[in-house]
């Protein structure tokens, strides 16, 4: 039932005398045109704004469906007697927050909460990374969605950055979203231009193995010998039957830090291969590194960064050499070969990292004695300023 109140000359009020206990049922079309009139917060609106957004298509559904919710008492009726007839003027919503939960839209508080605490994470994760302070700065004015989506981006970025993860776009892709291409081409754009993707560990480019010293390889077109070159890159996909070791080496060095990296390879012993060890390599690179064990096989002495990360990176690379049998070791990580030099205080992630190791039965002595340094002292350090 309908009731009518005069609220002036020449106007009055309509509405159900029932309270609103939910939608009517409504014909495909009328929900289309519901779903643009409750998009807006506004509790009340004008009527010819209502027509405009149900637009030429659909604007012969407006007026059942006006009427449909006005019975349902969803909404009161504004009207205006002009030319002899009583015209719709106005609209005000009877309970607006019930109405877009109803047809599963977000409501403005809701909104602007979701809003406030992903604008404080913005900013939180600008002031613990400053790699990510211009992409934060370039996206606090997009709409909420929009922002939703480079936030888990840039998060997702800052995990695999904590975690030192090495990979092609794809890789982080997979890490991010789950899918390669779950990252749209605008939203590798945004990132490129405010990032150093390619610093951060996420390469444009298959992957390469880095090589020095001590190793001779024969291809189909001819040999490549790391020592002679000082060192050398091959892509990581090369190493496959068509190429074998003409010249083995005694022992393997695996370094973590990429400048560490090239200072060692050409003043090694001249028995030993140095290679580039990527912060959580690929699988790309542990195939490779995987098939010159099988046709070289020989121990190895591995050197990481002393952090959590570099625990865990120097057990994937260990991985490899107890596969086969070999003996690994880790060196230039001991406390004493860097606690008196520079230190970094330990993030959280890495305090998550150390409570992740304390659950290992696995860890050589070695490493119990790092985890157990780090742990205490709540400091780490990067190996390039003495290896």
């Amino acid at each position: 039932m309908i009731e009518t109140t005069a609220t002036g000359k020449g106007k009055r009020t309509c509405q159900s005398q029932a309270g609103f206990a939910g939608l009517p049922a409504l014909r495909e079309v009328q929900r289309i045109v519901l779903l643009r009139w409750v998009a807006s917060h506004a509790k009340e609106r004008a009527w010819q704004s209502l027509l405009n957004e149900a637009g030429t298509e659909y604007l012969d559904h407006a007026e059942t469906l006006l009427q449909a919710l006005l019975e349902a008492g969803a909404l009161q009726v504004k009207q205006v007697f002009k030319n002899g007839q009583w015209w719709p003027q106005r609209i005000v919503w009877t309970d607006l927050l019930q109405l877009q939960k109803t047809c599963g839209i977000q409501p403005a508080t809701e909104r602007d909460a979701q809003r406030l605490d992903l604008l404080q994470k913005f900013q939180n994760l600008a002031s613990a990374q400053p790699w990510a302070a211009s992409a934060v700065q370039s996206s606090l004015a997009l709409p909420t969605a929009s922002l939703v989506a480079r936030a888990q981006l840039l998060q997702a970025l800052a995990e695999w950055h904590a975690e030192q993860r090495f990979g092609l776009r794809q890789d982080f892709a997979l890490f991010a979203r789950e899918h390669t291409k779950d990252i749209k081409p605008h939203e590798w754009a945004w990132l490129e231009a405010h990032c150093d993707l390619e610093g951060l560990g996420i390469g444009r480019f298959e992957p390469l193995l880095w090589l020095g010293g001590a190793l001779r390889l024969q291809g189909p077109n001819g040999q490549l010998d790391a020592a002679a070159l000082g060192w050398a890159a091959i892509p990581a996909r090369r190493l496959d039957l068509r190429m074998t070791v003409a010249t083995s080496p005694a022992r393997y060095w695996l370094i973590e830090n990429r400048a560490s990296f090239e200072r060692c390879a050409v003043k090694a012993p001249t028995d030993h291969c140095v290679v580039w060890l990527p912060g959580r390599p690929s699988q790309d690179w542990l195939k490779a590194m995987q098939w010159l064990l099988e046709q070289a096989p020989a121990p190895a002495d591995i050197s990481c960064d002393p952090d959590p990360a570099g625990i865990e990176i120097a057990l994937t690379a260990g991985q490899l050499w107890m596969q086969r049998g070999l003996v690994w070791r880790c060196t230039h990580m001991a406390p004493e070969v860097w606690q008196d030099g520079k230190t970094l205080p330990l993030t959280h992630y890495d305090h998550q990292t150390l409570e992740r190791l304390a659950l290992r039965i696995d860890l050589p002595t070695d490493l119990v004695v790092l985890r157990d340094y780090l742990h205490r002292t709540a400091c780490k350090a990067e190996q390039e300023g003495w290896l």
